[in-house]
């Protein structure tokens, strides 16, 4: 049904016939004028006066447009303005129009009194074949964006057929077809009735994988590509078979390819390609933390020392306070990205204001990832000598333990949400292999949360204890200190905890350490400027007193990861005044 209107139009006006020069001023005038093409509608959603604004041509005429065809696309209004009102149901519309012209341009006033949307009356969709017993196509009808009672909407109509078209192919049913589909409108009734018919036939499955040459034994990339052939086709799977393969640490590229070409009753053979990453890799560093002075680092690893992808990763670090040496076996287990088993020997030498010591360890570790957690359990004998104080300690400890670890964030280097969350408890017998019995335990959680694109607030706890045993056996890396960049700020690394009798400190049994920090950005999203402050000690006993630092510091948000400086000033300034904190890494 045609749109009615009433069409009144104004005597054009010429430009006065004048000399060359002015006729080009004026020209030049003309079309520095701006053309209007008002459009007066009450009550129409902004969408509709876009959609019809879009379909006219006389839109896009200027000033000097000759008047003709300014007269031409004025006449064709009625005509273009139909499709653009019918796309979102309205189909009675009412349109009054008006053109005039000045001496410098033409002006148009257009009128719509829409009147009321064709409704849907009866919306039938049918899904036959495989299809119809899909959930992704129950949770498509679930979720239709057009439903009955609605305001007709030829987009979304569209957008079904569309909807059902791309989840059929991420689904493998690829002989499907819209067999029916039709929209019948009575525009006298104000209704509109849509009928649609999808066939789906048969859902195409996974083939055999096709590999191509690699380093690896099969078996081992077979569980890694985490495919097994007979399942239903997914392109949601098929992205999966890639990424699994790429984050393997065995791949410079992957490239999956699914050979429709080849396909066998309903079974599409994937062809999967590699680029090995170099078997051997050097790594070298450079940095600086104020809790360590400079540090270098030099690491080697075999990325594939034989076919069943085991690996060595091997690393020497050089500090002024901590320097070790380490080197690490790794296998993969029976779902690689699941299961890892590590074997571990190292080296260590720490020196720090409150102690100094050297330890070898020996370590096993087994690493599962679940879906949200990440367990590690291990076992580690550990030998250390220490002087603390002016206490010497020797001390061999076997000590099984399990952890677990939660990691979220909705980005890694610019967290605007996460959290991470830790627990740890190990333990030793004395006799079996170990020179003093305990039970530690370790517990850590940090949390970020912008509020939109203003600032963020970031608190952090961390909390420790130790159970049993002579205290005065436990080597320096299982006593608790507090203090330095990532505990309390203002006081330097490892100096917060009791004291013996000539004023030195000696370590605790249990910690508790505690941070909120406010960050603001100054320039743009890289710099920002932060206040924190921080509270907590070492100790043995309830009677305790809190350290406190507060301070101001920037951040740059760089590349890698964000640089952080702070001015800190402890609460006790008999020892400092003031320090300066310095760190690179991710929020998490």
């Amino acid at each position: 049904q045609a749109a009615h209107a009433s069409v009144t139009a104004r005597k054009v006006i010429p430009l006065p016939p004048t000399r060359p020069l002015l006729t080009c001023v004026a020209l030049l005038f003309a079309s520095a004028a701006a053309a209007e093409l008002r459009i007066t509608a009450p009550g129409a959603p902004a969408a509709v006066l876009d959609n019809v604004r879009a379909h006219l041509s006389l839109a896009g005429e200027s000033c000097d447009a000759p008047p003709w065809r300014v007269q031409r696309e004025f006449r064709r209004i009625d005509q273009e303005i139909q499709p653009a009102l019918r796309a979102f149901g309205y189909y009675s519309a009412e349109l009054t129009k008006t053109l005039t012209r000045d001496d410098q341009c033409w002006h148009a006033d257009l009128t719509l009194t829409l009147g009321a949307p064709v409704l849907v009356r009866r919306l039938d969709l049918e899904i036959s074949g495989d299809a119809s017993d899909d959930p992704a196509f129950s949770a498509l009808q679930q979720a239709l964006p057009l439903r009955v009672g609605e305001a007709l909407h030829h987009g979304r109509y569209e957008e079904i057929k569309s909807r059902l078209r791309n989840l059929a192919l991420e689904h493998g049913y690829f002989d499907a077809e819209l067999r029916r589909h039709e929209l019948r409108v009575d525009p006298g009734a104000g209704a509109a009735d849509i009928d649609l018919h999808f066939a789906s036939g048969t859902r195409y499955r996974f083939g055999e994988l096709q590999l191509g040459e690699q380093p690896l034994y099969e078996p081992l990339v077979r569980r890694l590509a985490h495919l097994q052939p007979g399942t239903p086709y997914s392109a949601r799977e098929l992205a999966a078979l890639n990424r699994y393969l790429s984050d393997a640490g065995y791949y410079r590229r992957v490239e999956v390819r699914p050979r429709h070409d080849l396909a066998q009753d309903q079974a599409i053979p994937i062809e999967v390609q590699f680029e090995p990453l170099p078997r051997h890799a050097w790594r070298a560093g450079i940095g600086y933390a104020t809790d360590t002075g400079p540090r270098l680092s030099l690491g080697y690893a075999n990325r594939y020392l034989n076919r069943r992808g085991h690996r060595l990763d091997n690393e020497l670090r050089l500090s002024p306070v901590e320097s070790g040496l380490t080197s690490e076996y790794v296998i993969p287990g029976r779902d690689p990205h699941r299961e890892t088993f590590n074997f571990s020997a190292g080296l260590l030498r720490e020196d720090t204001d409150t102690s100094l010591s050297d330890s070898a360890k020996l370590a096993a570790r087994q690493t599962l990832k679940h879906d949200t957690w990440t367990e590690t359990r291990f076992i580690e004998l550990l030998h250390e000598r220490s002087t603390i104080g002016t206490d010497d300690t020797s001390a061999t400890l076997l000590m099984p333990g399990i952890g677990w670890t939660r990691v979220t964030a909705d980005d890694p280097l610019r967290t605007r949400r996460g959290y991470r969350l830790n627990f740890e408890v190990r333990g030793a017998y004395e006799g079996l292999l170990s020179t003093v019995s305990l039970l530690q335990l370790r517990a850590g959680a940090k949390g970020i949360h912008r509020f939109g694109n203003a600032g963020r607030v970031t608190g952090r706890a961390d909390l420790g204890t130790t159970l049993g045993g002579d205290f005065f056996d436990l080597p320096a890396s299982l006593r608790f200190f507090a203090g330095g960049d990532n505990s309390v700020r203002g006081y330097a690394y490892k100096s917060l905890s009791p004291q013996d009798a000539d004023g030195e400190e000696v370590g605790a049994r249990h910690l508790i350490a505690a941070s909120l920090e406010y960050e603001h950005p100054v320039v743009g999203e890289d710099w920002w400027a932060a206040a924190f402050v921080d509270a907590g000690n070492a100790f043995d006993s309830r009677d305790f007193e809190l350290k406190y630092g507060y301070g101001v510091g920037v951040r740059w948000y760089s590349p890698v990861g964000r640089l952080r400086v702070d001015i800190a000033i402890p609460s006790d300034t008999a020892a400092d005044s003031w320090r300066l904190h310095f760190g690179l890494g991710v929020d998490l």
